[in-house]
C-alpha cells in the first residue's frame, strides 16, 4: 500500500515537474524580444563592414561580426514614409494604402483594416516602444506603451530613453524601434549634410572631402565630396548612438532573448537614389543578430525585402499574423546559410514620394539582372524636393551638365517604359 502511495506521489511530482518545465519553456519562448534600429537615407555600402574603408562605424561592424550581414537586402520603395509603412506592416504600399508621405498636404496613411507589427505584438502582451522617427500614419494604428519626445538626431538622449524603456518593460517581452534621423540631410544650406548642432556625449569625427568615396552614380564634384564628408560624419554619429543602445540592452540583462536588426529606410537623398528603383535608392544595409545563432560573422546572399521583416519578427516571437496573407516570408531559417536556395529574386513597388511626385514603378531584381517597369513613362520624372534641394542637383542644373554620374540627364528625366540592366556589366 505504501509502495502505491509513493508511486502515486512520485508520478504526481514528475507530472508537476514536467508542467513546470513546460511552463518555463513556454515562458522563455514568450519572452523573445525584438530591437529594430533604422537609420534614415543611408546607402547600403556606407559602413565599414560593407566595404567602405573611410567612414568609421565600429559598433555596426561589431554587430555584423556577432551576427549575419545581408548582401542583398532591399527597401521596396525609396521613400521614407512609404518604406517605413512596409517595415511596419509587411505589405507593399499598393496593399497597405500608405503610398506616399503622411505629413502636411500629402496625407497618405494606412488603410484602417491594416494591422501593424506594433498592434499584433501589443495584442499578444508585448511592451511596444518607438523612439525617434516614425513617419507612418495614423498613430492609432501604432499602439505604443512608450514614445518619448526626443530629437532623432540626439543619439545620446535616444539611448537614454531606450535604457528607460528596457527598465519599464520589466519581465514583459518587448518590441522597440529606434528611428534615427541620421544620416538624413540636416540643412538646406550648402551640401545639406553634416552635424549642425552638437549634442552632449557625441564625439564628432571630421572627414576630409578629398578622401571620401564618390559612388559611380554621382558626379565627382567639390560640392558632392563636401556633402559626402558631412554624410559620413552623420553616419559615425549614428554608429555611436547605436553602440550606446546596444550597451544599454546588455546592461538590462535582456540581450540573450532579443533579436537585433539594423537597416536603413532606403538609400541617400541624391539624384538617382531617393524615389527611384535604382540600387542606390532601394538597396539597404541589413544586419541581424540572433542570440540563437551558432555561426557568427556570416555574410548571406539571400535576397530579402522589407516585406520580409514582419514575417520574420512574427516567426521569432511566435505571435500569430493578421487574418490576411502577407507577401513576405521569415528569413530566420537562412540566418546561417551563405547561399540559400530559393532566395534569388525580389519584387519592388513605388507609387509616390510627395503627393506631387506620382511616378509608379514595379521592379523585379535578381543578383545579376534588374527589370524596372516605369508605368507613367510618358511623363517627365518628378524629382523629390529632397533631391532638388541638394547641391548635387543644383550644380547639374547650373552647369547644364549632360550627364550625372554614368547616366545621361535626359534619360534620367525621360525614361523608357522598361529598363533592363545586366548588373555585372552596367551596375
Amino acid at each position: 500500500m505504501m509502495r502505491h502511495r509513493i508511486g502515486r506521489r512520485a508520478a504526481a511530482a514528475l507530472c508537476w515537474l514536467g508542467l513546470v518545465a513546460s511552463c518555463v519553456m513556454a515562458d522563455a519562448a514568450e519572452r523573445r524580444s525584438v530591437l529594430l534600429l533604422v537609420s534614415d537615407n543611408q546607402n547600403w555600402n556606407d559602413c565599414g563592414c560593407y566595404g567602405n574603408r573611410v567612414v568609421k562605424t565600429p559598433h555596426l561592424d561589431r554587430l555584423a561580426a556577432q551576427g549575419v550581414r545581408f548582401n542583398y537586402a532591399f527597401a521596396t520603395t525609396a521613400s521614407c514614409g512609404p518604406s517605413r509603412a512596409v517595415l511596419f506592416t509587411g505589405l507593399y504600399t499598393h496593399q497597405n494604402g500608405h503610398y506616399g508621405h503622411p505629413q502636411h498636404y500629402h496625407n497618405f496613411h494606412l488603410r484602417p483594416e491594416v494591422q501593424t507589427i506594433f498592434a499584433l505584438l501589443k495584442k499578444a502582451g508585448y511592451s511596444t516602444g518607438l523612439i525617434g522617427k516614425s513617419n507612418v500614419s495614423p498613430p492609432e494604428q501604432l499602439p505604443l506603451d512608450y514614445q518619448p519626445a526626443v530629437r532623432a538626431y540626439d543619439v545620446v538622449s535616444m539611448a537614454r530613453e531606450a535604457a528607460e524603456f528596457f527598465r519599464q518593460a520589466g519581465d514583459r517581452p518587448f518590441f522597440l524601434l529606434l528611428g534615427y534621423h541620421d544620416p538624413h540631410p540636416t540643412s538646406r544650406a550648402g551640401s545639406g549634410w553634416g552635424i549642425r548642432r552638437q549634442y552632449p556625449g557625441v564625439r564628432p569625427v571630421q572627414y576630409d572631402p578629398k578622401t571620401v568615396i564618390v559612388p559611380s552614380y554621382l558626379p565627382d564634384r567639390p560640392e558632392v565630396r563636401e556633402g559626402l564628408a558631412g554624410y559620413y560624419q552623420q553616419i559615425t554619429r549614428l554608429d555611436q548612438g547605436i553602440g550606446m543602445v546596444l550597451d544599454a540592452l546588455e546592461r538590462s540583462g535582456k540581450a540573450g532573448e532579443t533579436l537585433i536588426l539594423f537597416t536603413s529606410d532606403h538609400g541617400s537623398s541624391e539624384p538617382g537614389a531617393m524615389a527611384n528603383h535604382y540600387d542606390p535608392g532601394v538597396r539597404v544595409p541589413l544586419i541581424v543578430k540572433s542570440p540563437e545563432q551558432k555561426q557568427r560573422g556570416l555574410v548571406t546572399d539571400a535576397m530579402v525585402t522589407f516585406a520580409d521583416l514582419v514575417p520574420t519578427i512574427l516567426d521569432w516571437t511566435g505571435v500569430p499574423g493578421p487574418a490576411y496573407p502577407l507577401p513576405g516570408r521569415s528569413f530566420l531559417p537562412v540566418l546561417e546559410e551563405r547561399h540559400p536556395a530559393g532566395w534569388d529574386e525580389v519584387y519592388l513597388s513605388h507609387v509616390f514620394h510627395e503627393v506631387q511626385t506620382y511616378y509608379p514603378m514595379r521592379t523585379i531584381r535578381t543578383r545579376r539582372y534588374k527589370l524596372i517597369w516605369n508605368m507613367a513613362w510618358r511623363q517627365e520624372y518628378p524629382l523629390p524636393l529632397d533631391t532638388i534641394e541638394r547641391a548635387t542637383w543644383r550644380g547639374v542644373v547650373r552647369r547644364g551638365d549632360k550627364t550625372i554620374g554614368r547616366r545621361s540627364v535626359e534619360k534620367f528625366l525621360f525614361r523608357d517604359p522598361l529598363e533592363l540592366y545586366d548588373l555585372e556589366k552596367d551596375p
